[in-house]
């Protein structure tokens, strides 16, 4: 494959070519050398990196290992096939010998030297596989570049794909860099032409945020802000740019130095200092990694704490559904996936559940740890998604992790003393609130009316010490279910792991067998126990998906339910049970789309556990085993939604039915006891009643529960 490079006039003509083995080849015939098919191409290309996003992100680092402070990717009628994109920038461009000795040449690369560039920038670094993916994408590429040290001269080539499919080997390719003079200042354009894929809203809209985080966009002092020409990435941009940092409630800073020291503060969002550490502090053994610092702006997602803040809640959740998470930054530049929508490497997500109160969520910061690295100890991935997980970077993200502990142990410990203080403070205003009317009967009032105004009050107080003490045993209740809830979530967590590796062995078990025994009697004799197994793991993943559904922090917020939909989402986690007890549900929803006002958590812990009971009824002892119903009925009737929940077992037996009601109170081996006074409690929560009927329509129980409606 070799590079001749026509000037302005015939005699101008210097040929460069890519296949040193060619004076080898002249000097011995015993000599030869590998040649590889243009199928090579395709392998390299798309196969290694095939998300189209990607490869376009790859052509815009080049841009600024190139010392562009500007660069553009202009998509030009891309949401049809035959498309076309153009990326251009004001980098140093490349010289004749740039092009031929660098993009030209895959797999090699002189980012491996990790020279500074006159910016200061060290190059991110690759091999030419995301240059060709992104090349790869059109039928043409037209290469443009104007070298910063050849001025007014302008080196041309066009690639066209069509030509590897005739040719046997990709040496045979040769192209023509034509040579102009040009009025045009240093830099370099890249047209794709005729491409093969179409972006869609939804593409150009994950192009645009990945420009728009490939340089850090929090930091006004980058000099490398790449754009893409599309409406998409204008409203993203503007979203992002309205930076709500400080309006969060804490600002951690921390860093790690080349001896594996760290430091770290938490700030308030006053600015105010809050907490310090000391090495000591986080961790009693020094990282092993690169230098690098970690910010994270954590925020309180309720209205309250917007109050006396210049952004609203509202504003900043719609922000952070965009931009939060934590990001990370290698040599200037974000590193995928790190901080993408649903990437939790940091594991914010899974602390959060076993202690929901300190703990921040992906959903509710915005992160980024920044490194150097200008020994190549983070060493990225083939495919250019992630590091490989060597000790540099397993030891970062302990660093990043063991920070995180320690912001959540000192939030816990500040938050403690806050609820001790309350404490005090409540039973000193009760004492000075006895004091001040003790001291108005004395002096405001008859003597005549003083023993009666003192026996009333005295009976006031043991009704309320009464009330307290109930809600002490409630407390003490809901601590004890949120213990079995908060434990059941990290146990969930964890489960997939196993269900996993049961699916697995149960695919080999099937492949093996059937090429070992054949399909024939694999279907007599495995077939059957491997069906077991595909059945026993969803069963593992339906339990394992039930608390961390049930669990969501989101599902706690007060607003408008959709009674229907919440209705919807728990019978579909109900399925795998359902379907194993061979119990059909039975669904008659209102025409009319009916909203309470509460939190779904509520609603689905009413429904939850009178499902759960409906289910335990069906599949006891003595209780029918075909034909097993159970109807789910919701009814707008004038001002509130009546949901009725009914089954075909056995009713309610062997309890009084007021009784059902109270904490503990079961008839089933094992039960807790607790299901039916959750429902209660959470219908009286939600300003509704609840009735229960130990033979309904349908002869089993029948619960009916009545919410207030609000408007729709």
């Amino acid at each position: 494959m070799g590079v001749l490079v026509r000037g302005s006039t015939p005699s101008m003509e210097i040929r460069y070519d890519l296949k040193q083995s060619d004076w080898l080849s002249s000097h011995s015939d015993k000599i030869m050398h590998f040649k590889f098919s243009p199928n090579i191409l395709n392998r390299l290309g798309e196969e290694l990196i095939p998300n189209p996003d990607q490869g376009i992100i790859e052509l815009v680092k080049n841009s600024y290992d190139a010392d562009a402070t500007q660069c553009t990717v202009e998509l030009i009628n891309t949401d049809t096939t035959g498309g076309s994109i153009l990326i251009s920038d004001n980098g140093i461009g490349m010289d004749i010998a740039a092009i031929s000795e660098g993009w030209f040449v895959l797999g090699r690369s002189k980012k491996a030297a990790r020279e500074p560039t006159a910016l200061g920038r060290l190059p991110v670094g690759d091999k030419g596989l995301g240059r060709l993916a992104a090349l790869r994408q059109g039928s043409k590429v037209h290469l443009k570049t104007r070298p910063k040290n050849e001025p007014a001269v302008e080196y041309s080539l066009t690639i066209n794909w069509q030509d590897f499919e005739q040719a046997s080997v990709v040496e045979d390719i040769s192209f023509d860099v034509q040579e102009h003079r040009t009025n045009l200042p240093q830099g370099t354009e890249i047209f794709i032409q005729d491409l093969s894929i179409k972006f869609g809203r939804r593409e150009v809209k994950r192009l645009a945020r990945e420009l728009l985080f490939l340089a850090d966009p929090f930091d006004s002092r980058v000099s490398f802000r790449p754009r893409l020409i599309a409406p998409e990435f204008a409203d993203l941009e503007k979203q992002v740019n309205e930076s709500y940092l400080k309006d969060a409630e804490y600002h951690l800073k921390s860093s790690v130095n080349g001896d594996g020291v760290v430091e770290a503060s938490v700030l308030d969002w006053k600015e105010n200092l809050l907490f310090q550490a000391k090495d000591s502090d986080i961790s009693q053994e020094n990282y092993k990694t690169v230098p690098a610092k970690f910010e994270l702006w954590v925020f309180l997602l309720n209205p309250q704490n917007f109050s006396a803040k210049t952004a609203s809640f509202g504003q900043v959740r719609e922000w952070l559904s965009e931009v939060g998470n934590v990001h990370l930054y290698h040599r200037g530049l974000r590193v995928k996936p790190y901080g993408d929508q649903g990437d939790d490497w940091l594991k914010l997500n899974y602390a959060r559940a076993r202690n929901p109160e300190v703990r921040p969520s992906t959903s509710t910061v915005i992160g980024r740890i920044i490194v150097n690295d200008p020994d190549d100890r983070l060493i990225q991935k083939t495919d250019r998604l992630g590091f490989i997980e060597n000790e540099a970077f397993i030891e970062l993200k302990r660093f990043a992790i063991d920070v995180l502990n320690w912001m959540a142990k000192e939030r816990l410990k500040q938050t403690e003393n806050k609820r001790q203080i309350v404490k005090q403070e409540s039973s000193r205003d009760v004492i000075d609130a006895k004091t001040s009317i003790e001291n108005v009967i004395e002096e405001a009032l008859p003597k005549e009316y003083r023993t009666r105004v003192r026996k009333v009050i005295q009976r006031y107080e043991e009704a309320k010490e009464r009330e307290t003490k109930a809600l002490r045993e409630d407390l003490q209740l809901y601590r004890s279910l949120a213990t079995a809830g908060t434990t059941a979530a990290v146990f969930a967590h964890e489960s997939g792991k196993p269900v996993t590796l049961i699916n697995n062995i149960a695919r080999r078990i099937e492949k093996k067998g059937q090429e070992l025994l054949g399909n024939i009697i694999y279907k007599e004799s495995l077939s059957p126990p491997v069906e077991m197994l595909y059945q026993v793991s969803r069963s593992l993943l339906s339990f394992s998906n039930f608390p961390l559904h049930l669990l969501k922090r989101e599902k706690r917020r007060t607003g408008r339910v959709d009674v229907s939909n919440s209705i919807d989402d728990i019978i579909k986690l109900f399925e795998p049970f359902l379907e194993k007890s061979k119990i059909k549900i039975i669904k008659n929803n209102s025409d009319a789309q009916a909203f309470i006002r509460g939190s779904t958590a509520l609603l689905e812990a009413i429904i939850t556990n009178l499902l759960t009971n409906a289910i335990n009824a069906l599949t006891i002892e003595g209780s029918r085993t075909e034909e097993r119903q159970i109807l789910i009925s919701t009814e707008i009737i004038e001002s509130y939604v009546q949901i009725k929940i009914l089954d075909n077992g056995l009713g309610i037996r062997d309890i009084n039915l007021n009784d059902i009601w109270l904490p503990g109170q079961t008839t089933k081996l094992g039960g807790t006891g607790l299901g039916l006074t959750i429902v209660k409690d959470s219908v009286t929560d939600l300003g509704g009643k609840v009735q229960a009927i130990a033979q309904g329509k349908l002869g089993g129980a029948e619960f009916i529960i009545e919410l207030p409606l609000v408007g729709g």
